[in-house]
């Protein structure tokens, strides 16, 4: 995710999972403001009262109020008395004595974090001759937006004021029956009985169920096509996983809209906890509900079952030991399960034993019910949001310190080392013992050697650690999906979201590392991710997050979720396009990644308030059918993947990254030069490492190996044999281990390149690439500028604390940072920051005359040694900013031309220029994240005067400039880059065409390097185009731009192509003319031809 905020996660959990709904009106009611509370009412407080006439004062009253996501309650303008109970059905106040005769107020001001929020109450007034009043959360109240003064109180006239809003009935999702809510004290007996005589039609059965014999299903390569066989009858891998309640008009609407369009399996996902009512005590309606309902609303359907296996609160509190413990912090300060969330330890045996007792009772059940026949998938969900990554990991808290996890790595230990002394030797730490061994805290994890990676001996101890939490990951997961196999004997498929390695940020503290051990497992059938949040606007390319052509080599099956936001999502959030055109865009590109790349796909449809909708559009639900015609029709016909590029990936490396600067180059590696691949018109395929011996490579003309920094002896073997007379490009420390050694040597021995043995490396922000080599000359030389100082004012301001000043709010700064001082001398800034993002800046008011430039001279300390500094001045109008600096732990001068800064990315003015005088300055800190403190001085900052040149040179920016890099020291090799500041080496080649060596130990080679590989090693490049986004196979071809026009399409073979939707003749050859609209998906399909 990002993924869904936690929010969305509470509604997600019940949309699917309740088993009523809001077309069931009850006495009292969720009600909000008149507006569109996930939207309009998101991060909003809203203002509720009610006024009550009493003739006497109450004999006795009580109200029982519950609000998401919280409240304040005052009476006649007065604080409401203690309340009794707190929890998931709200709290109790007695009204008693509290109420008087004449007008009486309840007020409630109510926030609402996100998504769906309201307020639900229900109480009673007993008056003196036993009449009773009833209180209820309806139209009777009056809301706004303000709070005037005076507006809690009696006697206020709130006739201004509009009628309340009823969002949803107690029945609603995403609160009824979800394990946060409990609202049956808020339900009348006659709101039951009017319940249950609206729900039983909507759970009517499929004619002939019983003598149904329950479904198996499978997954299989057909045709070299992924498709679904259920029954023995293969079908298209699409799947529909709405977060929809299916007991409501517009779930089943929603339903009822993929199942015309051809798809008929649908994944539901509830959690666990909803069903545990206590130790060993389970109730299943609800769960027995929603799958009735769903084969009441489509007759063919079958579901896929998603369970998260996160227990009730009342176990977590009777077991604390179990519960996971965080470096970063010893308290549980957050309901986000990315943060300090409470929650039981993967390694905890006892949570194990009881969630494993509840998901085989909930199957068992299942298995017994006629509507259990119809479920052909079971997936455990743990972590993150489901999606087992480490709890506290994507804020870096550092899991999982507690008892749990502790004794379980002990054990871990003693199986690997079985004695103190070998263990000793291992850490080099004579002190430790197998029995006294802890879980490394924050700063082992995040120190390294020089280069940013754990040496041998100084890194056992981490490394050690995150692989004992990785494996207890996947034996968990490979536990639950045994007990479902068993349970079903056999005939039902298994999967988790697993496999994720692009966009995660902490690959050790929470990524998925064991990837192998799983796709080695019977038990395990299919590995779900979403694919990439960063990369979804038109004109992106789509990108998945897993290594995706690894699961079919393996047997197994990628699921892509795309959880596109489509134009019809509210929010402009997570890559959401804008209208229809980009919607149809969208979908067509992700549905033919799946194609290209033999995956499967599940439409995940979590809609504007978290129960479905995305797709409720007359020509998006069209466009669903089209693509399941496509995938129907390649099903049927043989497909072949026809990549010339392999990009090699390998999971063991990751173990050597410490938790700074390596973990943040090697998420930045990734990114970038899948950016750059993307923008080629290559198609490439993504492996693991580990699986170069099992696949046929004979038809790559190109490897890339972006991150394979630990390469054992055996490996090193086969990838000698698989790229013997191919060309290679390796990047960052290809090899610097072989599991035993460290260092140049090992390096030197995988790429062929000699190396510095320098231990330290050098830092660069830019690379220099000489004239002379053929593959760098396509690099668009650049204005090198240099200014030679005549006068230097300095900027007096800079010297006084009260000039500078943080931006942001209280409630950033209580969430984000944990440190932001500064004080000023005689020479300029000390700026002390501690942040869990990864950027932060400080401003400074000062005005500054015509100038050429600024000087100033930086050091950082801590967490600000080796960040990105970029400094951004102010002008009259807009924003500029300069090429971004290098942080060094000794003071280095820098002369900043002014005609080098550009337009800051995020100013919305519509300056061109920088006008003066300057308004001012701001330092942008970069990388700094993981709540690590730092120190950034910055002195002697003037305005300076000089002659200002600039001459055109063949360089480009190391996006990763904060981490030292090794050195090649080759002279056999031709030089292709080097450091500007010192000249040493940091990419060079060798070999002769098509099979040519590179090395770059920058994590980073550019667009136009790429290409200029690609056409040396006779890769074919369907479209020579940075603005088309190219994928393809055999058969088809997926073509998309946000820019448009008229483009040549090379292929790698004579062919005739049509559109595969149209039939509409494009050309045959090799080469032919192909026009694209603007913010489009073209499918073409290659057929033989007689040229």
């Amino acid at each position: 995710m990002p993924r869904i905020a936690f929010a969305m996660i509470v509604a997600l959990a019940a949309a699917i999972c309740a088993a009523a709904a809001d077309d069931v009106p009850t006495a009292s009611s969720w009600i909000w403001y008149p507006e569109n509370p996930s939207t309009d009412g998101r991060d909003q407080t809203r203002y509720l009262r009610r006024s009550i006439e009493l003739e006497s004062a109450p004999v006795r009253a009580t109200l029982r109020v519950r609000a998401d996501d919280a409240y304040t309650f005052r009476i006649n303008g007065n604080e409401a008395p203690e309340h009794v109970g707190e929890g998931a059905a709200g709290s109790v106040y007695d009204l008693t004595g509290v109420l008087r005769p004449g007008e009486n107020v309840l007020a409630f001001s109510v926030y609402n974090a996100g998504n769906v929020g309201g307020l639900i109450v229900r109480g009673s007034i007993e008056l003196p001759g036993g009449q009773v009043l009833p209180i209820c959360s309806d139209t009777s109240f009056r809301v706004s937006k303000e709070a005037p003064e005076g507006w809690e109180a009696p006697g206020f006239d709130d006739r201004g004021w509009p009628e309340a809003s009823i969002v949803g009935s107690a029945f609603a999702t995403p609160w009824f029956r979800h394990s946060s809510f409990d609202l049956r004290p808020f339900i009348t007996e006659a709101d039951w009985e009017k319940w249950r005589a609206w729900r039983e039609p909507l759970l009517k059965l499929p004619d002939g169920l019983d003598a149904e014999p329950a479904a198996r299903a499978r997954f299989e390569y057909l045709n070299g096509s992924c498709a679904l066989v259920i029954n023995d009858e293969p079908r298209p891998a699409l799947v529909y996983r709405g977060t929809v309640d299916p007991l409501t008009s517009h779930g089943r609407r929603q339903i009822d809209l993929f199942r015309d369009a051809g798809v008929h399996v649908y994944a539901a996902y509830m959690p666990l906890a909803q069903f545990w009512t206590a130790p060993g005590e389970f109730d299943f309606e609800a769960l027995d509900d929603t799958i009735r309902a769903y084969l009441s609303a489509d007759p063919e359907a079958y579901i896929m079952l998603h369970l998260r296996l996160v227990p009730p609160d009342w176990w977590m509190n009777q077991h604390p030991d179990e519960m996971v413990r965080y470096a970063a912090g010893e308290d549980f300060n957050t309901a986000d399960e990315s943060g300090r969330v409470m929650r039981p330890s993967f390694a905890s045996k006892v949570w194990l034993r009881d969630a494993l007792e509840i998901w085989t009772a909930a199957i068992n059940h299942l298995e017994a019910q006629p509507w259990g026949k119809r479920i052909i998938a079971h997936q455990p969900g743990y972590g993150i949001y489901t999606e087992w990554h480490y709890f506290g990991s994507w804020h870096q808290q550092s899991p999982d310190t507690g008892p749990a996890m502790t004794a379980h790595f002990r054990e871990w230990l003693r199986a690997r080392y079985g004695t103190d002394t070998a263990l000793q030797k291992a850490w080099g730490k004579p002190e430790v013992t197998l029995a006294t061994a802890s879980v490394p805290g924050v700063e082992p994890r995040r120190s390294a050697g020089p280069l940013g990676f754990h040496e041998p001996v100084q890194g056992q101890w981490v490394m050690d650690y995150y692989r004992c939490q990785q494996e207890v990951t996947v034996e968990d997961i490979d536990l639950f999906c045994a007990a479902a196999k068993q349970a079903t004997g056999g005939r039902v498929l298994c999967g988790a979201f697993y496999g994720y390695f692009y966009g995660v940020p902490p690959q050790t503290q929470g990524g998925h590392l064991e990837l192998e051990r799983l796709l080695a497992s019977p038990n395990i059938d299919y590995f779900a991710a979403p694919y990439d949040y960063s990369h979804r606007l038109m004109g992106d390319d789509g990108r998945t997050r897993a290594i995706q052509d690894a699961f079919p080599i393996a047997g197994k099956v990628h699921m892509i979720e795309a959880d596109t936001r489509t134009h019809l999502h509210p929010v402009n959030e997570h890559g959401r396009v804008q209208d229809v055109e980009q919607s149809l865009a969208a979908i067509r590109r992700e549905v033919a990644t799946a194609l290209l790349h033999r995956s499967a796909l599940w439409w995940c449809d979590f809609g504007s308030n978290g129960n479905g909708g995305w797709y409720d559009h007359p020509e998006l639900i069209a466009e669903v059918a089209r693509m399941v015609r496509l995938a129907q029709e390649r099903l049927e016909q043989p497909q072949t993947r026809r990549a010339e590029v392999a990009v090699i990936c390998d999971l063991r490396s990751c173990y050597r990254l410490g938790d700074d600067a390596a973990m943040r180059a090697h998420h930045t590696l990734l990114t970038r030069v899948t950016d750059e691949l993307y923008r080629t018109g290559a198609p490439f395929d993504t492996l693991l490492q580990s699986q170069l011996s099992e696949v046929d490579t004979s038809g790559y003309r190109l490897f890339i190996f972006p991150a394979s920094i630990e390469v054992t002896p055996e490996v090193r073997k086969t990838i000698a044999k698989v790229t013997e007379g191919r060309s290679v490009l390796w990047l960052w420390a290809p090899g610097i281990s072989d599991g035993e050694r460290y260092g140049a040597e090992p390096m030197a021995e995988l790429t062929g390149f000699g190396m510095a043995e320098s231990s330290r490396g050098v830092i660069t922000d830019r690379v220099l690439c000489p004239a002379g080599s053929a593959l760098t000359e396509g690099i668009a030389p650049t204005k090198q500028w240099e200014l030679v100082a005549r006068t230097a004012t300095p900027i007096a301001e800079a010297l006084d604390a009260a000039n500078w000043y943080n931006p942001r709010d209280e409630e950033t700064m209580r969430k984000q940072y944990t440190r932001f001082d500064w004080k000023t001398d005689e020479t300029g800034l000390a700026w002390d920051v501690s942040a869990a993002v990864n950027w932060s800046d400080i401003h400074l008011t000062a005005p500054i005359g015509t100038c050429d430039g600024i000087s100033l001279r930086v050091s950082g300390e801590g967490a600000c040694e080796g960040a990105g500094l970029r400094l951004v001045v102010k002008g009259v109008e807009g924003e500029f900013v300069a090429p971004q600096l290098t942080v060094k732990g000794n003071q280095e001068t820098h002369m900043l031309p002014l005609a080098a800064f550009e337009k800051a990315a995020w100013d919305r003015t519509n300056a061109t220029e920088i006008t003066f005088p300057l308004r001012g300055m701001k330092l942008v800190i970069d990388a700094i994240g993981g709540s690590r403190a730092g120190t950034l001085r910055v002195a002697e900052l003037s305005a300076v005067t000089g002659t200002v040149t600039g001459h055109d040179i063949r360089s480009y920016a190391n996006p990763v400039g904060f981490l030292p890099l090794p050195i090649i020291m080759d002279e056999t090799a031709t030089t292709l880059g080097v450091s500007p500041g010192t000249g040493e080496v940091v990419v060079a080649g060798r070999g002769a065409q098509g099979a040519r060596q590179v090395l770059s130990t920058v994590p980073y080679v550019p667009r136009e390097l790429l290409t200029a590989l690609m056409d040396d090693a006779g890769v074919c490049r369907y479209i020579d185009s940075p603005d088309v986004i190219v994928r393809a196979d055999g058969s088809l071809i997926c073509l998309h731009t946000a820019v448009g026009g008229e483009y040549r399409l090379n292929l790698p073979h004579a062919a005739e192509v049509r559109n595969s939707l149209t039939g509409e003749y494009i050309g045959s050859g090799r080469q032919m003319s192909v026009t694209l609209p603007a913010n489009s998906t073209t499918l073409l399909s290659v057929l033989p031809t007689d040229e």
